[in-house]
């Protein structure tokens, strides 16, 4: 399969949607390098789910992760997924972006698509304050269910308060005397 394939399916489906793309070439291989091209698009946040039905129409799809962070007055995320995942004739990476105004962070989730996307989903729950309308679950996964900050949040008031109770709590662990003894 060929980046320009996997473009042009996108592009077709999403129309404006699709706010921007770009083929980026990336060298691989060890012994025997060689170019492939990997797909980089932003795309609005309600038509995720539709972007990712359009790439697993096309082969295997395999998602690695939902990266995320705060970029200030949104929240960006970044789906990373493998379009021909494990095929013969080769995969295509594709990296889909959306940013949501923290006033409403939410993305509608890809769990019903792609059921392993649910513990990443999730992570982005606990630690951004995401919500992913259709998840199955939200409990955490990695943080205290009783938590009720999301560290990666520049803008989370109770964050310090936090920090210093985690590293007094990981000092006392490794037989330390806490900060502020």
């Amino acid at each position: 399969m060929r980046a320009s394939q996997v473009l042009s399916a996108l592009s077709g489906t999403l129309g404006k949607d699709l706010k921007s793309y770009e083929l980026r070439p990336r060298e691989v291989g060890v012994y025997r390098k060689h170019t492939v091209e990997e797909i980089w698009a932003e795309v609005a946040r309600e038509a995720i789910p539709q972007a990712v039905a359009v790439l697993k129409s096309l082969g295997p799809l395999h998602i690695s992760i939902i990266s995320g962070h705060d970029a200030g007055e949104e929240i960006e995320l970044l789906y990373h997924l493998a379009v021909g995942y494990g095929t013969a004739g080769g995969e295509v990476m594709v990296t889909l972006r959306t940013r949501l105004p923290k006033s409403d962070p939410t993305v509608p989730s890809i769990t019903g698509i792609l059921p392993g996307a649910e513990t990443t989903e999730r992570e982005k729950i606990e630690f951004l304050g995401l919500d992913f309308p259709g998840i199955p679950r939200r409990d955490h996964v990695f943080l205290p269910d009783d938590l009720s900050i999301h560290p990666w949040r520049r803008d989370e008031p109770e964050l310090e308060k936090h920090l210093h109770r985690m590293v007094e709590w990981e000092e006392g662990r490794e037989g330390k005397e806490p900060a502020g003894s």
